[in-house]
């Protein structure tokens, strides 16, 4: 291709590009009829270019405008007015080739402002994620709120009416998605001591509720001072370990022992045989020392 030629890339046409001579390039650049975003190729870069990043071809102020073209004549029309309060870009303006050689105009067309799409895709976008927040909301609302009257002012409430209505005690179900799982709450309190701990459970276990999923009792009891449990009792031994009012106290320690398991199910003392009978006096001494102090330190 000669230096004196150019070609410009004409989206939609038989061959996408068309070849005219440079000064009727740069005319029509100077007179506003080929558009600054009208790519063109660059042989120094190897690249198609846009005409702002080819400054051989733009106007200069201290030149006198370029002369009329001698090979052919372009008919361009002029630049097409944005109806107001449209959006976009000037209309692109762009020439090809006829069949005979002869220059014609190319229809313009106007197309939305990348920078108009990416606004209106963060926006979307932002919608998105607020109501997903919303959503998320209500249901995590929803959710402290059945934990709340199916749970924990039961509890509360039976527990007012006993004599350990001022130990602060509140439950909820385990990670709250599991109606089946009860997380029992006693903070460290004054009011519960090594005298009267296997008492405050034994009234603790009388007054928690039934597990909401239909059943009389829960699948798994934890108990804890903190956030995550601690203790465990399956739901059947805690609910027997509620109606052992009139047992007395060693008995009340016996089967606490007896059914005491850890976070994983697994028992805190050996089965009955397996040890010799001091090892096993010994390591119940030692579960036990370690239950009262976690609820009384």
């Amino acid at each position: 291709m000669s230096d004196s030629r150019l070609i410009l890339h004409i989206k939609g046409t038989e061959n996408q590009t068309t070849e005219l001579p440079k000064n009727v390039v740069r005319a029509g650049i100077a007179q506003g009829q080929i558009s600054r975003s009208q790519l063109i190729w660059s042989v120094a870069h190897n690249a198609w270019k846009q005409v702002r990043e080819l400054p051989q071809l733009l106007p200069s102020q201290k030149l006198a405008p370029a002369p009329a073209p001698r090979v052919g004549t372009v008919s361009l029309p002029k630049r097409a007015k944005i109806a107001q309060g449209q959006t976009g870009p000037v209309p692109k303006v762009v020439a090809r080739a006829s069949k005979g050689g002869t220059p014609v105009a190319v229809r313009p067309v106007i197309h939305a402002a990348p920078e108009t799409d990416l606004l209106v895709g963060q926006e979307r976008g932002f919608r998105f994620m607020k109501w997903i927040c919303i959503i998320l909301t209500v249901l995590i609302l929803a959710a402290v709120g059945v934990n709340y009257l199916l749970v924990d002012q039961p509890l509360v409430s039976r527990m007012s009416q006993t004599t350990y209505a001022n130990v602060p005690v509140y439950a909820h179900l385990g990670a709250f998605v599991q109606p089946d799982a009860l997380i029992i709450h006693v903070p460290v309190s004054s009011a519960v001591t090594s005298a009267n701990l296997v008492d405050f459970l034994q009234v603790l276990a009388h007054s928690t509720p039934k597990a909401p999923g239909g059943g009389n009792t829960f699948d798994d009891v934890s108990l804890t001072t903190g956030w995550a449990g601690h203790y465990s009792f399956t739901g059947y031994a805690w609910k027997e370990f509620g109606d052992m009012a009139d047992a007395n106290e060693e008995q009340k320690q016996a089967f606490l022992l007896d059914q005491l398991k850890d976070t994983s199910g697994q028992s805190l003392v050996s089965s009955e045989g397996a040890l010799e009978p001091a090892a096993q006096q010994a390591e119940r001494d030692k579960v036990w020392a370690e239950f009262v102090a976690y609820f009384t330190q």
